[in-house]
């Protein structure tokens, strides 16, 4: 129910909209907001009734109704488990190449990445600063006057939270780039080198790489926290990854094995992107 009501999500700003001005005074106010909104369209409010038990009019639906209908569509839409790594698993010995194999050991072995992607998301569900580059308008606090991503300090308002983003989970991580919290690593590869060597990889970072659209009234101001070399200093002191060196072949079988957790029916849909929806937005 959070995005929803996030400014920059999908709310937007104050005095923008509706939900943005009830979200910007409190997350709850926008939640009645949103759901007369679905209610009032037929077609959803028909389905609803039909779905939900405690629900035996429009007048019944509230956010948790359509908060636990999108849960059960993310929940069912994207789930597989028929990826080369879980044939592996389940004792397939022979469903990763060689390269594959190569990369798993060093995965879960010397290269340390399971210290952070571990379980069966591939994700400890903890936050670490890894210093990626950083670009754009940023997620910052309303009286904070640097454009940056505080990471989950804008949250806690802790200090040794800053620039810390929750680790991602990696099944089917091959499908979803660009990479990092920000879309900063263009390839699997790049995010790669980058948790080996953070460092190195912000001072080799080119502004191509984060492939913003061509607008030049935008483009100065995009990049301009890197001309804020105390800012830039905060970044690479609050790192908290020290991963072990890796040439390049190990890197390329890292790469290879994160490939592997790509399931076979992952762009298979059970029910895909629909032609219309009830409420007759587009459907990009």
């Amino acid at each position: 129910m959070f995005p929803i009501t996030a400014r920059h999500e999908m709310a937007g700003d104050p005095e923008e909209n509706p939900i943005g001005d009830a979200a910007s005074e409190k997350l709850a106010v926008a939640w009645p907001i949103i759901a007369k909104r679905v209610a009032d369209i037929p077609e959803y409010a028909e389905m609803i009734v039909a779905a939900y038990d405690t629900v035996d009019s429009a007048e019944d639906i509230t956010i948790v109704e359509i908060g636990n209908s999108i849960a059960a569509f993310v929940g069912t839409e994207w789930r597989n488990f028929d990826s080369p790594y879980d044939k592996f698993l389940a004792g397939g010995t022979e469903a990763l190449s060689a390269d594959q194999k190569r990369g798993m050991e060093l995965f879960f072995g010397d290269a340390q990445c399971s210290t952070c992607h571990s379980g069966a998301l591939l994700t400890d569900q903890s936050f670490h600063a890894i210093g990626l580059p950083n670009f754009g308008p940023g997620k910052t606090r309303p009286f904070d006057p640097v454009a940056r991503d505080v990471g989950r300090m804008l949250q806690t308002n802790r200090l040794d939270d800053i620039y810390k983003f929750r680790t991602p989970a990696l099944r089917n991580v091959a499908l979803t780039g660009p990479y990092g919290h920000n879309g900063a690593m263009p390839t699997l590869e790049a995010m790669v080198r980058h948790h080996v060597d953070p460092v190195a990889s912000m001072l080799s970072y080119t502004k191509e790489m984060a492939g913003l659209p061509q607008a030049e009234w935008l483009q100065d101001a995009d990049f301009t926290i890197w001309k804020d070399e105390y800012e830039m200093a905060r970044q690479k002191a609050m790192l908290d990854i020290d991963l072990p060196g890796l040439d390049d072949a190990q890197i390329a079988d890292i790469v290879a094995f994160l490939h592997a957790l790509t399931g076979e029916t992952a762009l298979d849909l059970p029910m895909g992107r629909p032609e219309s929806v009830p409420s007759g937005l587009t459907v990009d």
